[in-house]
């Protein structure tokens, strides 16, 4: 089964690069060997990937990166700069800055959005796709059934920059209080993520610029890759949860591994939408061995 996820990872050098707008986005790279490249999900930076990164820069060179006021990237400048297509270019620009002109490419959430957007822009950059626990598109029409996605695009739609700075503020008071974890997990929001893990979010969350994330979080609502997929030429893995809430299995992994027929799925019967907190061995695992298969 390979050896144990650790846990310790190097701290490597931010580096950055401009987007479009003039957006400084940080970047970072870990290890040597073939490249592999990393997508976010939305409020998250690199920490969400801490358990297989000390395990894939044994065999690669791991880039990871900021999304546009996230970590420690700085907010965007324009409202189009916060568009998945916008974030699709950002995704090639730190590929540029690092030399990379193509490499396998791994999407956590909305990263899937970002990645298969990437792959109708600039397709011959990118040798296999990998959409974990993520959508191709419209991410809030599956997101938290049955009405719980539907109700957060309306209300992120509805509301004005100081009401989102105001939500913003409000959800990062919930999400501190006590108890708070304790309720997502029994909610099924989350698996048994570790507080040491879940502080680590809080904080992050709490300094992520609020108005930009918001603006992203509209943009995935509306963005659609889906046409993308039947006409995908390069090797598709989709990881999919059971118990995934916002990305569930039988209602956006098995949909997407069907609009293509050459894709793999994967689906984890215990995975939530932290199975990178809580199955890093079954999702390192998987995406190691997609990638070995095809030669990438």
């Amino acid at each position: 089964m390979g050896a144990p996820v650790s846990e310790a990872a190097s701290i490597p050098e931010l580096r950055r690069v401009s987007s479009d707008d003039g957006t400084r986005l940080a970047w970072r790279e870990r290890g040597e060997g073939p490249p592999l490249v990393l997508c976010n999900g939305i409020t998250t930076s690199e920490f969400f990937w801490r358990r297989v990164l000390p395990r894939w820069q044994q065999r690669r060179r791991v880039i990871t990166w900021d999304y546009k006021g996230h970590g420690a990237s700085a907010p965007a400048r324009t409202t189009a700069g916060t568009s998945i297509e916008a974030m699709a270019d950002d995704l090639r620009r730190v590929m540029d800055a690092a030399g990379i002109e193509r490499a396998p490419v791994v999407g956590f959430s909305l990263g899937s959005q970002v990645a298969f957007e990437a792959c109708r822009l600039h397709g011959d950059r990118f040798s296999a796709v990998v959409s974990l626990l993520g959508p191709a598109g419209r991410v809030f029409d599956t997101a938290l059934p049955p009405i719980g996605g539907p109700m957060a695009q309306r209300l992120l739609t509805s509301l004005s920059q100081s009401g989102v700075g105001a939500a913003m503020f409000g959800l990062g008071s919930l999400m501190r209080a006590p108890g708070a974890a304790v309720l997502v997990r029994a909610m099924g929001l989350t698996g048994h993520v570790p507080d040491r893990d879940i502080t680590a979010f809080k904080q992050h969350f709490a300094a992520m610029h609020h108005p930009t994330v918001a603006s992203i979080a509209r943009a995935a609502g509306e963005h659609d890759a889906r046409d993308l997929l039947p006409g995908l030429t390069m090797p598709l893995l989709i990881i999919a949860g059971d118990r995934d809430r916002f990305a569930p299995a039988a209602t956006v992994g098995v949909p997407l591994a069907a609009l293509q027929p050459r894709a793999e799925l994967v689906r984890l019967t215990e995975g939530t939408h932290t199975a990178l907190f809580e199955q890093p061995m079954d999702v390192a695992l998987a995406i190691e061995g997609f990638l070995v298969r095809h030669g990438v």
